[in-house]
């Protein structure tokens, strides 16, 4: 009875409102409204990408080096010194402190880096569908939309955006995905603007005590969407652009079906359903509460927002943050992106792999299924890899499936896998694989079924 009687007190008066309402809309229009553009519709983030890749891309490459270069130093560093610097120095804790097998997926990183931006070393690693569009595209990419959205994110997930929406829609997202209703938000963060900007969130509430463990995995593996802006640059290149609505429908269809399914089954059912600190947040709890529905997510929003840590604190969790993303990230993206590419284009391994599959695309007469198989896997380490298959295919209704794929299979190491892992989130690759594996069996059937209507 205090709590509510609390809550009311706060609510009452324009200040406290004003306190939860202006940062909340200023996060939504910055990370969940679509603005018209002359090519389509994009968010702001995607205005801001395009003014930085105009007027800083003759840089860019050289930082995304330099960054490699210096996170593999810095994690070689505090692997063997060992300095005690997390609570002294933690920047540059977050920059250095590592395990061994993420130091070495650095050093490949840092290595592959020098070796595109000096043409020295072998050629297969910096070709142009290898090294090249993994450093001045895909690391430049990631760098971009993630040093804003550390410092701006708790504009949506601190001043009670989440409460507010997550107290409306909780019984509907409970009912079908298993999750609280703040995993709404989480889901039209990375719909709307880009899946790892979800996970940084899905990952934020996980520590605060607002997911338990089962919860924020199924967020992170489930609604971390490729951004809208993005399908739009698959179905150009995929080359189906053309029906882009039917397309990307089809592709939201399967994804929410896989929400449905995936949380019931292993080995996401099997993770276990506890909070990091062993206990829910507070603040979750007073969803329970009675009363009209808009009097709770007011009254959840602005308790929120009336307990958000000061300014100066969130920007100074902003900036380890980013320090430990940029710097914990690029090398091993790099790393990963290249051999996965590497090994799926250039070499035979990535045909004996996907041999299966081609056997199984074959029983069903489908055209080039030796070159088609490997977009079913490789997907698991690099999300372009279907995309770039299907753009030299001349079966539309196979670039329609692997551009889908691209789209739907959601796990890629190199991209959100990496995130999910860094965040911290209670799950392993190997889980995250069975993951994998379970999303392309649930969406395949109907990527190819809606094909097989349109074609």
């Amino acid at each position: 009875m205090e709590t509510a009687h609390a809550a009311d007190i706060e609510t009452r008066g324009l200040k406290p409102f004003l306190r939860f309402f202006i940062p909340s809309l200023i996060g939504m229009i910055l990370f969940l409204v679509p603005f018209p553009t002359d090519g389509g519709f994009t968010i702001l983030f995607g205005l801001y990408s395009d003014w930085v890749n105009a007027n800083f891309g003759f840089i860019l490459v050289e930082l995304m080096v330099i960054i490699s270069v210096v996170a593999a130093v810095a994690g070689a560093f505090h692997l063997v010194v060992k300095p005690d610097w997390e609570t002294r120095r933690p920047v540059l804790h977050a920059v250095s402190a590592i395990t061994p097998g993420w130091l070495l997926l650095r050093l490949v990183g840092a290595v592959i880096a020098l070796m595109v931006y000096f043409e020295f070393g072998p050629e297969v690693l910096r070709l142009e569908d290898t090294g090249q569009v993994l450093v001045a595209d895909l690391a430049i990419a990631f760098s971009i939309v993630m040093l804003p959205a550390c410092f701006l994110m708790p504009l949506l997930t601190e001043f009670g955006a989440m409460d507010f929406f997550g107290t409306i829609i909780a019984p509907a997202f409970r009912k079908l995905f298993r999750l609280p209703g703040r995993a709404a938000v989480d889901a039209t963060a990375s719909f709307i603007s880009a899946s790892n900007i979800g996970i940084l969130v899905t990952g934020q509430q996980y520590r605060r005590g607002f997911y338990d463990g089962r919860e924020a995995v199924s967020v992170a593996t489930n609604f971390s969407v490729v951004s809208l802006p993005f399908a739009l640059v698959i179905s150009q290149v995929a080359q189906i652009s053309d029906m882009f609505f039917i397309w990307y429908m089809t592709a939201i269809l399967a994804c929410a079906v896989c929400a449905i399914i995936t949380p019931r089954i292993p080995p996401i059912s099997r993770i276990p359903a506890t909070f990091i600190d062993g206990q829910a947040n507070a603040e979750r709890l007073r969803q329970a509460k009675s009363g009209p529905l808009l009097r709770r997510s007011l009254d959840n929003a602005i308790s929120t927002a009336a307990n958000t840590p000061p300014i100066r604190e969130l920007a100074r969790l902003g900036n380890i943050m980013m320090f430990e993303q940029l710097f914990g990230i690029i090398g091993p993206l790099i790393a990963l992106g290249t051999l996965t590419a590497a090994i799926a284009f250039h070499s035979p391994i990535g045909e004996w792999i996907s041999m299966p599959i081609a056997w199984v695309l074959a029983l069903f007469q489908v055209d080039d299924a030796a070159r088609i198989a490997p977009g079913f896997i490789f997907g698991f380490l690099d999300q372009y890899i279907p995309t770039i298959i299907a753009a030299d295919l001349a079966s539309a209704p196979m670039r329609f499936v692997l551009a889908g794929l691209s789209l739907c299979q959601l796990i890629y190491m190199t991209e959100t896998g990496l995130v999910v892992i860094r965040v911290g989130l209670p799950v392993t690759v190997f889980q995250l694989f069975q993951i994998f594996v379970a999303r392309t069996l649930i969406v395949t059937p109907i990527l190819v079924l809606v094909a097989m209507l349109v074609f």
